[in-house]
């Protein structure tokens, strides 16, 4: 028997590609195209079925690999599964129901649904699939391709869940027919391979799918350390080119003897070369565990810190999670010990208002500015079906009428509206909080980013055309111009989406603007015209603003730079160092 295990479409029909999140909330984007966030419970799943049953097996990514519908269907008419497992979430519901139908129909094959839309809306799923399972689902799989009575098989709708499962009692999850490598979290700055190292979580923020429809209750488990010692062995021996793990789970940190342990194994294992970062939560963590952590290779702390209003706080039911003071205090520490940390926030949570989700773009800029967050997210909270915010949304009527399922996106559109937020006031203050960012981030980083900078900007002679892309925040393309007009390089332009024009219209330092629209970067997206035109500039340098060091997330960036074919095009990290990426073969530099 065929079973093919599917995450989804990946390019919606208008174009879109997807960034699928489950934890909260998937979103679409233009021309960004290589993306991949590792689909957890569908690759247990896979690794699950490959070691219990005798079927063959086949792994389908379609968002790691950007195919669209046609793209997908073309990929299983090579397959024709008997069998296909799907997980999907509500922004990505219409083209998964679309392609599962189409299989149905071509090849007769049966359909299991899972992930957060199926399992908030079942009974529409239904309409297409022949079964949803719900809750952590790959037992429940197990049982139903084993040939179980599905009404005996709990996480089968409409039964209930099952108990939570032992997560030590699963294989490694899949890397045979994709490579964990080839997923890349954009903000990794290092080649990481994304890791659980738990699962669950003892908290119940309302716009958390996991929380209430993954897990329902209140959790927390951690794997033994000494089987994530093992993964993380056979993973830097299948990928030689890893430079480190991400522990991409709800939490990290819950337990301090689990950090501390790992971090302990990790040196003892001669792993503490590689470089890790972890989703945590701060209120667990501590001056112990963080400098722990720190030894043993861990250089990046993600927060939730979510608002900055302790109303809204209370509304999104962030519980004990939420505690400004002690926020402030580990990332004082954490500044010490030099430990980078990211912060994700949201606005347009329940509760929200100009007034609530001004203090949220307040505590944005005081951090960044003291130095103490150095990258962010900032979304738009978003009622996903099934969460407890969904439901409180419903009950209040707050919800915008006749919202599209790719409205459910978290960072394009508002689905939600309040007496006195109308939803471009929250968009609005999506930028603000952004912007407050930068601002920030200018005033701390500024003049370490010139330094920094100085010895290879100061090898480009005065004079040359220089092309800045704008492919980073605009804190770090205002550093970089200020660093070039530091050492005497005078002719300055800039290439980037529409937004730019008013972001840094008014900076001195600027001869030239150029903007091509909305977007990622892209040779599909940029007119050709255009190209000509910078191409016939002879630009002896571009320089390219970039967060990683292995250029992962910059494949198209690259190809718009190549066409323009400048002298050399030059990488310049957050830090202000610069590298060489490419060069004309009879050019040389001293950097």
């Amino acid at each position: 028997m065929k079973i093919v295990i599917a995450n989804s479409v990946g390019v919606d029909k208008n174009g879109y590609h997807m960034v699928h999140v489950p934890s909260r909330w998937s979103l679409g984007v233009k021309n960004f195209t290589n993306c991949g966030y590792y689909p957890w419970e569908l690759a247990y799943t896979s690794s699950l079925l490959k070691r219990d049953t005798n079927h063959d097996i086949k792994f389908l990514d379609g968002v790691l690999n950007a195919w669209d519908f046609n793209d997908y269907m073309q990929r299983l008419r090579e397959e024709k599964p008997n069998w296909l497992i799907m997980e999907s979430s509500t922004r990505t519901i219409s083209e998964d129901l679309r392609l599962a139908k189409a299989v149905k129909n071509e090849f007769k094959t049966k359909v299991i649904m899972t992930g957060q839309h199926p399992m908030a809306q079942p009974e529409e799923v239904l309409k297409v699939a022949d079964f949803v399972c719900v809750g952590e689902y790959e037992f429940a799989v197990l049982d139903l391709i084993l040939g179980k009575n599905p009404k005996n098989i709990l996480g089968v709708y409409p039964n209930p869940r099952g108990e939570l499962p032992d997560i030590n009692l699963l294989p490694f999850p899949e890397d045979d027919d994709i490579r964990r490598i080839d997923y890349h979290e954009p903000n990794c700055r290092f080649k990481q391979i994304q890791m659980y190292g738990s699962r669950g979580c003892p908290r119940r923020c309302n716009f958390c799918a996991a929380a209430t429809l993954y897990y329902d209750e209140l959790n927390w488990r951690p794997r033994n350390v000494s089987n994530i010692i093992e993964e993380i062995k056979i993973l830097k021996d299948k990928y030689p080119e890893m430079e480190g793990i991400f522990f991409d789970e709800e939490t990290h940190n819950i337990h301090k003897s689990f950090n501390i342990e790992l971090a302990q194994e990790i040196q003892k294992a001669g792993l503490d070369s590689l470089k890790y970062e972890a989703m945590c939560e701060y209120i667990s963590l501590d001056e112990e565990a963080l400098t722990k952590m720190k030894s043993a290779g861990y250089y990046k702390i993600r927060f939730g810190i979510e608002t900055g209003s302790n109303y809204v706080a209370k509304q999104m039911t962030l519980g004990k999670k939420h505690d400004l003071k002690k926020l402030r205090s580990i990332l004082s520490f954490g500044k010490v010990i030099d430990m980078q940390f990211y912060a994700t926030i949201s606005v347009g949570g329940l509760g929200s208002s100009p007034e609530e989700d001004q203090k949220t773009v307040d505590l944005v800029y005081e951090l960044a500015s003291k130095g103490l967050i150095h990258e962010i997210q900032v979304s738009i909270n978003t009622p996903q079906p099934g969460t407890d915010f969904y439901n409180s949304c419903i009950k209040q009527g707050l919800l915008k009428a006749q919202t599209a399922n790719e409205g459910f996106d978290g960072n394009g559109h508002v689905v939600v509206e309040y007496p006195n937020y109308r939803a471009e006031q929250i968009q609005e203050k999506q930028r603000e909080a952004l912007a407050a960012f930068d601002l920030g981030k200018v005033k701390a980083n500024t003049s370490t980013f010139i330094n920094n900078a100085k010895k290879s900007l100061n090898s480009i002679p005065n004079n040359s055309n220089i092309l800045i892309l704008r492919s980073a925040r605009p804190w770090m393309i205002q550093s970089i111009i200020e660093a070039i007009n530091k050492y005497g390089k005078i002719s300055i332009d800039l290439l980037g989406q529409d937004a730019v024009t008013e972001e840094l219209k008014s900076n001195p330092g600027i001869k030239n603007i150029y903007s091509y629209g909305d977007g990622f970067f892209s040779p599909n997206t940029i007119d050709s015209y255009l190209i000509e035109q910078l191409n016939n500039t002879s630009y002896d340098f571009i320089l390219l603003p970039m967060a990683n060091n292995h250029l992962d997330g910059y494949r198209n960036v690259m190809e718009v730079a190549r066409l323009i074919e400048p002298k050399f095009i030059l990488g310049i990290y957050p830090e202000g160092n610069t590298r060489v990426i490419e060069q004309k073969q009879n050019v040389k530099i001293l950097i």
